[in-house]
């Protein structure tokens, strides 16, 4: 119990920090270019075909698209998740990938209110 207190508290503790409250920020301003990606990535594989895929995996010059291509059909959604945050990574170096997966998950989330 007392390890479970303690990690509790580390959660409670950084969120009091403004380490989060600065990595959402960040997150947030990458939302509109976040927001264009995920668009064009919609408007280029509306069925989630596997040559819709390849098509959009070529289209921003992301290599290995034949291994995304061997996920489960239920598992396209990530791969185009994972497409989006790779270009959007292009644009941006040296951020993270957890901020850059929120944007590009925020960014769905708008798209799709």
């Amino acid at each position: 119990m007392k390890f479970l207190k303690n990690v509790i508290q580390k959660i409670v503790l950084f969120f009091a920090s403004g380490k989060a409250e600065a990595a959402l920020n960040l997150a947030a301003g990458l939302v509109p270019r976040a927001l264009t990606i995920v668009r064009e990535i919609a408007a280029l594989v509306p069925n989630r075909t596997d040559q819709e895929i390849a098509a959009a995996f070529e289209k921003f010059a992301v290599p290995a698209a034949a291994q995304y291509l061997a996920a489960p059909q239920s598992h396209r959604g990530y791969v185009l998740l994972d497409l989006a945050t790779q270009v959007l990574a292009a644009q941006v170096p040296g951020v993270a990938t957890n901020i850059l997966n929120t944007a590009v998950q925020f960014a769905v989330t708008g798209m799709k209110a």
